[in-house]
């Protein structure tokens, strides 16, 4: 039986590189991170131009390597919990010299992320239909019932009947035979208990890089994720998924958020069965179409 449960971070940070630019806040000094890996020989492509309200090429903080839990740098805050560490490191990038890696230590619940909120072009008005798109590269390893990496948060959109509770959707892995699987995560903070849903896709997450992009619009309830620029998705949501957590019933709407913060990294909600290693690169949210880049 899944269990779990979403952590909301807030923090007050600075413009995204790239998007926009100011001084960086102040970083603490690690507690918790390892060293990075060296870089990759292979030449990588120049960092891609913005090309949406929040772009990020993880190349503008020459300062940061190694990533300490409540570390803020550019647009972010960091969290990271024991078992796992978060780097900016150039092993496996897409563009440019850095992508953001993840490790997940074997027969732990654990992970890193980063959010972003606060006064930022792409939260004007708490949107709620979302477009975006990231490249992602795992290595050919562990797999837990769940692990996530892509989400945003917020309160429930106005039209719902659940306005004011507190809701995500969430990019994730809900493996199926000891594979990772892209999948949906829908979390919600209703009244009557936390509501916790998720549909998995038939597709598997492939070792070496991947374009996934998705579309989220809260108030239709429809969610769709694309793989390496196809036309058609890998995965569709209309209402509600396939799955909740008891005693939720399974046909319960996906009420989903008005949103004013988005995270990305790796974090399990249950033990790994081994290791896990992700790299995420050239993230890009909009309120318009984002497509993958020319194969």
């Amino acid at each position: 039986m899944r269990t779990r449960r979403f952590g909301f971070l807030t923090c007050s940070v600075v413009v995204v590189a790239g998007c926009a630019t100011s001084s960086p806040a102040p970083s603490p000094a690690p507690t918790h991170a390892a060293a990075a890996p060296a870089p990759a020989s292979t030449a990588v492509a120049p960092a891609p131009e913005c090309a949406g309200l929040f772009c990020e090429s993880f190349d503008g903080y020459p300062a940061v390597s190694a990533i300490a839990d409540k570390q803020t740098f550019g647009p972010w805050h960091a969290a990271l919990k024991a078992g796992a560490t978060m780097n900016l490191d150039g092993t496996h990038t897409k563009s440019g010299a850095s992508a953001l890696h993840v490790h997940i230590d074997g027969e732990v619940t654990s992970g890193g992320r980063l959010f972003a909120d606060g006064d930022r072009p792409v939260f004007a008005g708490k949107p709620t239909h979302l477009y975006g798109r990231m490249m992602m590269y795992i290595d050919a390893n562990g797999t837990s019932v769940h692990w996530t990496f892509f989400g945003v948060n917020g309160v429930a959109e106005a039209s719902s009947p659940l306005a004011g509770s507190r809701a995500s959707y969430i990019m994730s892995s809900l493996p199926a035979k000891g594979v990772n699987t892209y999948s949906f995560v829908h979390g919600l903070h209703a009244p009557d208990g936390f509501r916790d849903c998720s549909q998995r896709s038939a597709t598997a997450m492939p070792s070496g890089w991947a374009c996934v992009a998705f579309e989220m619009d809260s108030v239709e309830r429809q969610l769709r994720m694309y793989k390496d620029g196809a036309a058609e998705p890998i995965l569709s949501i209309d209402d509600h998924g396939k799955a909740c957590v008891r005693p939720t019933p399974v046909e319960s709407p996906w009420y989903g958020p008005a949103v004013n913060q988005l995270f990305v990294g790796a974090w399990s909600f249950h033990k790994m069965n081994a290791p896990l290693d992700v790299w995420i690169d050239d993230l890009v949210v909009d309120t318009k179409p984002v497509p993958c880049p020319a194969q």
